[in-house]
């Protein structure tokens, strides 16, 4: 009967990572159309310019918390504790791990609000100059 069970979840484990794969895939799909719908509408403008800047930013952080090292740390101790602990223990370490990233997230948010002048140096260098540029020559 164990092995019944193994084999269930590790289907279901399959086709989960299959569907985040998928709907990974279709993000992917849906950005490129988003980028060439408001290539199209904005043009090569400073608004268009704000605009990657603006999604510059957050998608950084996601592909560090989502796609990057967080995920790759958290899902093995994730299966661990769904092998060796029971259902409350697992929601536990799920709830404080969603709880922890919460607070961090606020954090980051209200670092990033103070210091969104030099955060935007960092992440678009010469933003601003080409934009006086572009003053001077009018």
């Amino acid at each position: 009967m164990q092995q019944s069970s193994d084999i269930n979840e590790t289907k279901t484990m399959f086709r989960s990572t299959g569907v985040v794969g998928l709907m990974t895939l279709l993000s992917r799909v849906l950005g490129l159309v988003r980028d060439i719908f408001f290539a199209r509408l904005f043009g090569a403008f400073p608004i268009m310019d704000a605009f990657f800047v603006s999604f510059k930013i957050p998608n950084s952080f996601r592909r560090f918390f989502a796609e990057g090292a967080f995920s790759r740390a958290f899902i093995p101790v994730l299966s661990d504790y769904k092998e060796n602990q029971d259902h409350a223990e697992v929601q536990e370490l799920i709830d404080r791990t969603s709880g922890t990233l919460g607070v961090i997230l606020f954090a980051i948010t209200v670092v990033g609000i103070i210091a969104a002048p030099v955060i935007i140096l960092i992440f678009a260098p010469g933003f601003f100059d080409d934009q006086a540029s572009d003053m001077e020559n009018r």
